[in-house]
Parts: structure tokens; C-alpha cells; sequence
């Protein structure tokens, strides 16, 4: 990093001065905007064209926010920094704004978009926001959140430093008042000193008014306080003041006898976050190094966009943004919907550990995977977040709204923020209390897809091949037919009394001689591909005690019948995945301890979810405890050691695969990347040790280890900006793992007949959740949602949709997706690596496609009626 800028930016302030020059807000409800004005500016400031900082005395034009003309044009003001024999690499001195062309197809892409000077709509903020590379957010000492960008506060400041790198270019950016030389100006001094050393030794009358005007008397106090300045004014001021002999010796000793109100005035939002493209192969490689970022005490860096317009499509474009939410959805450009809110989805779901005290109506869906794209006519660019992606957030938009253009793209977080309240006599108050910065970097790969690979397909695709290639993933092995997927519950928690005495007891739903008498009774109906997944087989329930040893439940029949379970799984060849949650911890005791074992975040020892209600949003009972990241490999070893002694080669992860938590006290941060890491270490120890793992949910760091996916996402949330939902979590793994949706008998719709076609258009196996015993034992507890889910209410109906679907299914599950399309209002195309195609018709009327009819909630397969 730049010392000079590290030496700026290090320097120890005390307190928070609210309200910049340059502090702006971007949401759509905000109209609190307050720039510069930039035609105050001179237009002989210094050039800095490579450097911004460094080269201070060069003298340039004023910097624009785009270039007009042609695109031959557009790229002749661009200078070639980086070329390999796929793409070439372009950079504009004097904006940073980069463009990508396809030396293929000679398609280029640009950071942002070439003809914004046109754009009708955009206005103030939201113009220079088009300009910009970085959109920066920051708490104040209120922990407010204020906004800037680095076109207003870095690039028209000539704040930015380009460096060459072997495959590209780095850009530190310095975004905020840089101030230079404002060391040698006081913040404050004595009316006499003001007077005599400074102003009475001016001649000029009209330089000494100006000067004077540049300082606001405090008549009370009788001290001139220095008022807030643009960088161009700081170094008139400090000329004016070197000629008549005041010093920054002289600034400092003025400085130093006021020294709290020198401190609290000098407090200004600044950071310095450098920026790296870089070309790798086909693709882009754009990368923030998060240990070279700076931030202040006073104002701590919240959230930073990356590239937030890099290929967005203007008004004329036709095509579509691509989010990962949940299954993959599409926002179409140029969307009518003008008021619905844009979209914004964390990846891998919300991090529970700072919130929860909020009111937090769980979405039905989370982003699995850390990608995004957007297609325009015949091109398309797709991005993977290689590294940060735990702390990103998914954001899009259409035009007409605070712009003209649609774009999608990443943002990341790089502090956590608490409140903290405290009382002083009868005021009560609320002081912020914040995390570590985030140092592990940022990286963001993107590729680009062209004629008929231009597509979510194309996308889907291209991330199979970059899973396929980075984990060596193996496709799955034919088998004679596709898996049968059954949850049982085992036993659950329940409140009984003796006396009149309320107590806690275990009530058993399914015994392992039950399961063995419902997998016997599927095998009697032909189901010999079965993969059981057993949930509250141990430690006393579903909700089971701390699992760092293994004690299968004495009311289920104790470890001698569940050894005859595992016998019999083996001997018919049928897959146990017996349940446990590692990172989600039940109730205290028996080996957990709160205080010294559960997540904590700043102010707090632990961290207690509790639900809440859907209808009020008040608090009901507690769900769980949050395991601390660092407690979970001593946790995953001492389980190992305790289950290997059952010889059981399965097992399902009910949490490490389906979210993320940090933990935050005053001596550690554990973010969410490292909690990653931590999980992903452990599920590759889980893998060696037992070969066979579901994971529920799916997330993308999961992937290398699992070999069953349940509960994966079929369905997007349905947000209001989005248009249709696409298959792309299915496309981009089938073919390499089971997967499965909700269980069928679960699903909100209840509707067997759409979810037999969703499924094959999927291609995914057929799940069920059940229980043995009496459904009356799951009223008026927590488990009163599974009431309906007795076996006797679902065999017959899971039989028939199994020897409905197997025979499809069957033929496909080694086989990848290659296409997928709509064909007519909810009516889809799917087709399979060896040219199987199935077309589903969702509709509840006959429809004729091509010539060929379909059925109402019917399909074809082959060309066949079924």
C-alpha cells in the first residue's frame, strides 16, 4: 500500500465529526444527497493520470464521468494494459473504469456503462454512482449509515494510484477527504494568535478576507475554528499561511492546547481499498485485497459494492439478469415493475449471530450458491465469488428507476455492528460497538458466454464445469433404480406431568424395529434403492442433547435394536444416514456450557435463537443455541470417536451444509469466511471417516464432501422484481449428486400432481418425511407441523409417484442437464446428456406445442404421453 496513504490514514482521531461534503444516501427512499459542487472546482487541478496521488503537481482537464462517440472511439481514450490470447484488458487513466473485449467475437464488456452522460434519469448521487467501482457505506459514531462512492470522493479528487501487475493492474483508491497538508492549518486557535501572526501580516486586503472566511469565530470561546474545506482550498490556505511564516510547527503547538476540539473537527470518513483486475485464461479475476483496506475509528466501513454496473444493459438491450435465489430466478431487463424493491439476498441465508433480537419472518428459500450473471442479445457475462463469498449480498434492479440501466452484482460486509445500550443517571443511550475489519480478501471470477451458451444454461453449465474441475467431483453410478428418500422421526421432546408436576420427557414416533418394518414393507412393494435418513435416533431426540457422545434412545428400543437397524440397512443394501446437528445446540448441559461454548456476538455471552411468530413477530420459545465455530472440531472428533463404535458408514448433516454464523466478543472476531473454512474442514473429516454424507440445504462449500443433497432449493421466494423461476441449482449439479427437494408429503402446496412434474423436470429423487406411531403424540408441541405426516396418510401415494417417476429418473441420474426452456406459459423442456427429454405440462388445460399435445398436469418423455 501506498505509505503515504497508510500514514494518512492511520493517524489516531478520537470522535466522530457528523456530516461530509461528500456523504450521500442511495437508497430509493432517500433523497438526503449532498455533493460538492463541482463547478466550483479549478480546472487546474493536479492530473495524477497514472497516479492520482503520487503525480499531484501534473496538471490535467477535469476529470469526465464518460466518454461520448463510437465504441472504436470509447476505447481509443483507453489504454491496453493487459492481453492474453482470449481477452484484452483496458483501462481509462483518468476514470479507472475498465473495459473487457472477446478477442473471439471482439464483444466488450465495460465497468460501467459508456453512455451514462446520456442517461435521462440518473441525477446527483445516482450520477456519479453510474461512474463509479466501489459504492462504500460506513457507520457513524451514532452507528448511522451514510454512503459514497469512489467516482465523487476518490476520482475527482485525483485520490487513486494505478500499479501494473503481471496479469493486469491494481488500483488503490483513497475514498474520502484526503486533506493533505491540513496538518499545517490549526483546527482550532486563540483570537490574538489568529489576529497577529496571521491575519494583521497579510497585505492583501481581499487574500486576508478570504482567509478569514475559511475560520469561524467562536465568540464565546474566543478561538477562530477551522471550517471543513475542499482539497483544492486546503492548499491555498496552507500557501497563505507559509507566506506570512506560520508553520506547521506553529499549527501543531495551536493544535495540542486545543486539543479535544482540534480532534473531534478533524474526524473525517476515509478509507483506502485497493482494486485488482487481472486476466486469468477466458476470465476476468477481479479481486479486493481486504488486509490492504483502511478504515477510521470514528467511521467504520460497512459494506462495500464491487463493480456494481460492470456490464449493465441500458433501455435498448433484451435479455435478462440471472440471482441465485434459492432453485434460480430471472429478472427481465427493462421490467414494467417500476415500484417493487430491488432485489438484495445474503448468500447462504442471513448470519444469526447479530440479530437475534429482530423480527426475522424467515424466507422459504436461500441463495445456495455464490453466483450471478446477466445475458444481453447474443452475450452474456456470469460471475462465481471465489473468495468472500459469506459475507456477500446479491443485489439487482431494472431501469426506469433511479437510473436507466439494469444491473446486478455483489456486495460484501466487512464489519459487524452492535448497539449497545447503557444508562448515565435517568438518560438511557445506545452506543455501537462494531466487529474486526474483514483481512481475507475479496475475489470475484467472471466469464463470459456467447450465441448459445449466452443463456442460464450456458451459465449453469459453465459453473458445473468450474465445480466439476476445481473439486474433482465423480458422476454417480448407474443403479438398477433411482433413490427412494425416507426421513423418519425417531423421538421427540415432550412436557408430561406427575401430580400435577410438568416435566420433560422423550416420546418415541418411530422405534428402529418400526423402521426396519417400513423399509421392509417398501422393499415388498419392488423399493430397493432406499437411502434413510433418521432424525432424533439419539441423545434423547430430534432436538438432541450436546452430540460429543452417541447414545441411541433408550425408548426407541437402546443400542441393541439400533444395531439390528444397522444390520438390516446393510444386508438389503439400503444407504443410513442417521441425523445429528453440530452447529445448532438444543439445550445446555450434558457437555455444553453457554457461557463458554456458544457463539457470542460483542455484548453478548451467548446466542439463543428463539422463534417467533409469524402472525405477531413476538417472541415464542427458544429453538437453539449457536455453537462457537472454534468448539466445533473438538465437537465433530469426539462424536466421530463415540459413532464409529455403531459401524454405521452414513450420515446426514442436519446444519454444517445449510448456514453460516459468526461469533464476535471483545478479543475475536470469527467472521463467517472463517467459519467456512472451520465447517468445510470438518465435513472433509466426516467424508474420510464415513464416505457417505447428505447435507441438508446444499450451500456451494458443501458440495465437495456430499453425496445426497436434501431439502435443495426447487423454488425461487418469489420476490416481487423477479419474473420466472429456472432450475439452475438442478442444471449445475445433476448428474454428480442425489438431490432432493422438500420432503413431498411437507410441501406448503400439497399438490402431489405438480410436484411429480417439477420433479422430473428437475430430475430430482423422490423424499418423504414420516413417522410410525400415533400423530395425536405431536399435538400442542413443537412438532405439531409434522401431524399429518403418519406413514399410514402417505404409502400408498409414495409408492405409486416412485413407480411413476423411477423408470425416468432412473435413466438420468448419472446424466447431466443440457437444456432446459419454456415452451409455452408453464410448460418446460428439459433434456438430459444422452438426449432424454421430458416436457411437463403444469397447466390444468390440455395445451398443443408444436404440433404435439399435452395433457393437463401431464408430460412426455420421448416423445411419449404418459
Amino acid at each position: 500500500m501506498n505509505s503515504k496513504i497508510k500514514k494518512l490514514l492511520m493517524v489516531g482521531l478520537c470522535s466522530a465529526a457528523i456530516g461530509s461534503a461528500f456523504i450521500f444516501g442511495r437508497s430509493e427512499d432517500s433523497n438526503g444527497i449532498a455533493t460538492a459542487d463541482q463547478n466550483s472546482r479549478r480546472t487546474s487541478e493536479e492530473d495524477g493520470a497514472s497516479s492520482g496521488i503520487s503525480q499531484a503537481k501534473a496538471k490535467s482537464k477535469e476529470v469526465r464521468v464518460a466518454a461520448v462517440g463510437s465504441e472504436e472511439q470509447f476505447l481509443g481514450d483507453l489504454r491496453l494494459i493487459a492481453e492474453n490470447e482470449h481477452l484484452q484488458l483496458y483501462i481509462n487513466d483518468q476514470t479507472t473504469e475498465v473495459a473487457i473485449k472477446e478477442k473471439a467475437n471482439e464483444y466488450v464488456w465495460y465497468s460501467n456503462p459508456k453512455d451514462r452522460d446520456d442517461d435521462k434519469i440518473a441525477a446527483a448521487v445516482n450520477k456519479t454512482n453510474l461512474a463509479s467501482q466501489l459504492l462504500v457505506s460506513y457507520y457513524n459514531d451514532k452507528g448511522h449509515e451514510s454512503f459514497m462512492n469512489n467516482f465523487a470522493e476518490s476520482i475527482q479528487r485525483k485520490q487513486f494510484e494505478i500499479q501494473t501487475t503481471d496479469k493486469g493492474i491494481k488500483i488503490v483508491y483513497e475514498i474520502g477527504t484526503s486533506q493533505s497538508g491540513l496538518e499545517a492549518i490549526p483546527a482550532v486557535i486563540d483570537k490574538d494568535r489568529f489576529e497577529e501572526l496571521i491575519l494583521n501580516k497579510i497585505e492583501d486586503e481581499r487574500a486576508r478576507s478570504t482567509l478569514r472566511t475559511r475560520f469561524f469565530y467562536n465568540e464565546e470561546k474566543q478561538v477562530y475554528e477551522r471550517k471543513k474545506m475542499p482539497d483544492y482550498i486546503v492548499k491555498d490556505v496552507v500557501a497563505t499561511l507559509q507566506s506570512v511564516g506560520y508553520t506547521v510547527e506553529d499549527a501543531k503547538a495551536d493544535n495540542e492546547k486545543h486539543a479535544s476540539e482540534a480532534k473531534k473537527e478533524a474526524a473525517t470518513p476515509r478509507f483506502v481499498i485497493p482494486l485488482v483486475y487481472e486476466l486469468d485464461g477466458e476470465d476476468l479475476i477481479v479481486r479486493i485485497p481486504a488486509g490492504e483496506v483502511v478504515d477510521t475509528v470514528e467511521f467504520p466501513l460497512h459494506n462495500v459494492n464491487v463493480l456494481p454496473f460492470f456490464g449493465a444493459a441500458g433501455t435498448s438491450e433484451d435479455g435478462y439478469m440471472f440471482v441465485p435465489d434459492g432453485t434460480g430466478a430471472l429478472i427481465h431487463l427493462n421490467s414494467p415493475k417500476k415500484l417493487v424493491r430491488s432485489y438484495e439476498l445474503p448468500i447462504y441465508g442471513m448470519d444469526e449471530t447479530p440479530w437475534p433480537d429482530k423480527i426475522d419472518f424467515r424466507l422459504s428459500e436461500k441463495s445456495r450458491l455464490p453466483v450471478f450473471g446477466i445475458k444481453q442479445g447474443e452475450h452474456a457475462t456470469f460471475a462465481i465469488i471465489e473468495q468472500g463469498d459469506a459475507l456477500a449480498t446479491i443485489t439487482a434492479d431494472t431501469s426506469g428507476k433511479i437510473n436507466s440501466y439494469n444491473n446486478v452484482g455483489p456486495q460484501f460486509r466487512f464489519r459487524l455492528m452492535e448497539m449497545f445500550p447503557f444508562r448515565s443517571g435517568s438518560m438511557k443511550r445506545e452506543v455501537p460497538q462494531y466487529s474486526a475489519l474483514y483481512q481475507d480478501g475479496i475475489a470475484l471470477r467472471y466469464t463470459f458466454l456467447s450465441g448459445n451458451s449466452a443463456n442460464y444454461v450456458g451459465m449453469a453449465t459453465h459453473y458445473r464445469n468450474y465445480l466439476v474441475n476445481k473439486y474433482q467431483l465423480e458422476r454417480l453410478q448407474d443403479t438398477a433404480n433411482s433413490p427412494f428418500i425416507l426421513e423418519l422421526v425417531g423421538s421427540i421432546p415432550v412436557y408430561k406431568s406427575f401430580l400435577g408436576v410438568p416435566y420433560q420427557s422423550v416420546e418415541a414416533m418411530t422405534t428402529y424395529n418400526q423402521a426396519i418394518s417400513l423399509l421392509s414393507m417398501l422393499k415388498e412393494q419392488d423399493i430397493d434403492n432406499i437411502q434413510l435418513k433418521y432424525s432424533g435416533w439419539f441423545n434423547k431426540g430430534v432436538d438432541h442433547q450436546f452430540p460429543d457422545d452417541v447414545n441411541p434412545d433408550s425408548v426407541l428400543g437402546g443400542k441393541k435394536d439400533f444395531q439390528k437397524l444397522v444390520q438390516y440397512t446393510k444386508d438389503n443394501q439400503i444407504g443410513l444416514y442417521p441425523d445429528v446437528a453440530l452447529l445448532r445446540v438444543y439445550e445446555e448441559g450434558h457437555g455444553f456450557k453457554p457461557s463458554r461454548d456458544s457463539a457470542e456476538f460483542i455484548q453478548r455471552d451467548n446466542v439463543l435463537i428463539y422463534d417467533r411468530s409469524i402472525v405477531t413477530g413476538q417472541f415464542a420459545d427458544p429453538l437453539y443455541y449457536l455453537l462457537s465455530p472454534r468448539k466445533l472440531p473438538d465437537l465433530v472428533q469426539s462424536f466421530l470417536d463415540s459413532y464409529a463404535t455403531y459401524g454405521v458408514d452414513g450420515i446426514s448433516l442436519r446444519d454444517l451444509g445449510d448456514g453460516l454464523h459468526s461469533s464476535v466478543s471483545k478479543k475475536e472476531t470469527i467472521d463467517r469466511p472463517k467459519t467456512q473454512q472451520i465447517v468445510v474442514d470438518q465435513e472433509k473429516l466426516i467424508q474420510g471417516k464415513l464416505n457417505n454424507v447428505m447435507v441438508n440445504g446444499g450451500n456451494a462449500y458443501s458440495l465437495p464432501s456430499a453425496k445426497t443433497i436434501v431439502n435443495a432449493p426447487l423454488a425461487s421466494n418469489k420476490f416481487q422484481i423477479v419474473d420466472e423461476d429456472i432450475p439452475f441449482y438442478s442444471i449445475a449439479l445433476h448428474g454428480y449428486f442425489d438431490i432432493a427437494g422438500m420432503p413431498i408429503n411437507m410441501d406448503r402446496n400439497q399438490d402431489e400432481r405438480s410436484r411429480l412434474l417439477l420433479n422430473l423436470e428437475t430430475g430430482s429423487n423422490v423424499y418423504y418425511e414420516w413417522f410410525y406411531g400415533d400423530q395425536s403424540s405431536v399435538r400442542l408441541t413443537k412438532f405439531d407441523y409434522l401431524y399429518s405426516a403418519n406413514y399410514r396418510n402417505w404409502f400408498d401415494e409414495a409408492v405409486q409417484f416412485y413407480k411413476e417417476t423411477d423408470p425416468f429418473l432412473k435413466q438420468i441420474r448419472g446424466q447431466t442437464i443440457t437444456g432446459h426452456r419454456k415452451l409455452a406459459d408453464n410448460v418446460f423442456e428439459t433434456t438430459y446428456e444422452k438426449g432424454q427429454t421430458v416436457i411437463v405440462n403444469y397447466n390444468k388445460t390440455d395445451v398443443v406445442v408444436d404440433g404435439v399435445r399435452i395433457a393437463a398436469q401431464n408430460y412426455r418423455i420421448g416423445g411419449e404421453l404418459k
